[in-house]
């Protein structure tokens, strides 16, 4: 199975993500659904394969001119972020929030209703029960974990157990596909997204490779 660029998206010959036939509990019905109300989604885990993800306002604005139509927003407070989410969305693009990286915000409900009303189209986090509000809201949501180790590694599992989002994000993206597999043994159409530490263009190609859906870039050499 070989990856290659096509002009400005990344994608897989021979395969097609959406081809994997067995599904979990949430696993189907409801994590499809939200990619069929969010085109863009779909097309990222399906055919562009890439996220940027943006860390201050020049990168915001180089963003909003670049390739990728999925954004993760991992700054702002809540005197900007209605402004920064305004401009992602003026600019045709779907943003994510982290809400764990906000300053100003604390990790409970009422903060995705905030982030909802000001335009965010889902939430990044670690924390299952923010997560939990945001679906109930029509969020897009995207639980963090981190490949620490085999300990990290089964935190995360059992965080999947309380609250299954539409993708999961591992970090660092050399130790996704190996952790993946773990998931994918209990929920085998899981969305996966991998994020931090790429160098090059090729290890993102080799992560993909592998059956990884995306992959999360703050290095704008990668927005193609």
């Amino acid at each position: 199975m070989t990856v290659y660029r096509n002009h400005t998206s990344i994608v897989r010959a021979g395969e097609s993500r959406a081809a994997r036939q067995e599904f979990g509990p949430r696993d189907s019905m409801v994590a499809r659904k939200i990619e069929d109300l969010n085109p863009q989604w779909h097309s990222v885990m399906e055919e562009r394969h890439i996220i940027a993800a943006i860390r201050n306002r020049a990168a915001l604005e180089k963003a909003a001119a670049a390739p990728p139509q999925v954004i993760y927003l991992l700054f702002g407070n809540p005197l900007n972020i209605g402004d920064m989410l305004k401009f992602m969305r003026d600019s045709g693009k779907l943003p994510l929030v982290n809400l764990d990286l906000l300053a100003g915000f604390s990790r409970d409900s009422v903060n995705a209703e905030f982030l909802a009303a000001h335009g965010a189209a889902g939430i990044v986090s670690t924390h299952s029960e923010v997560l939990r509000a945001a679906s109930k809201l029509g969020l897009i949501t995207v639980q963090r974990t981190f490949a620490l180790d085999s300990a990290a590694v089964e935190a995360g599992l059992r965080a999947t157990h309380q609250f299954l989002p539409d993708a999961l994000e591992i970090l660092p993206a050399m130790a996704a596909p190996r952790v993946a597999t773990r998931f994918r043994e209990v929920y085998p159409s899981l969305r996966v997204v991998a994020g931090g530490l790429l160098a090059d263009l090729k290890e993102v190609e080799s992560v993909l490779a592998t059956g990884i859906d995306a992959v999360s870039v703050s290095d704008s050499r990668f927005w193609i």
